[in-house]
């Protein structure tokens, strides 16, 4: 696979998955706006735990 915008690494056209490239948010190409993140990066997996015990804390906690 290579880096960039091209059709590898792109499922469904929404969700993006390539452990070869190196960015975290990765501008959808197709749409003309809008953003996804690079499921194939661990620093997107490192972002969504800590995304989710924050609102499971806050759902405990109020």
């Amino acid at each position: 696979m290579k880096s960039g915008n091209g059709d590898n690494g792109w499922l469904t056209g929404r969700l993006y998955f390539n452990r070869e490239d190196k960015r975290v948010i990765i501008k959808r190409p197709r749409s003309g706006f809008g953003y996804t993140m690079n499921f194939g990066n661990k620093w997107t997996w490192i972002f969504y735990v800590i995304f989710a015990m924050i609102i499971i804390v806050l759902i405990i906690v109020g």
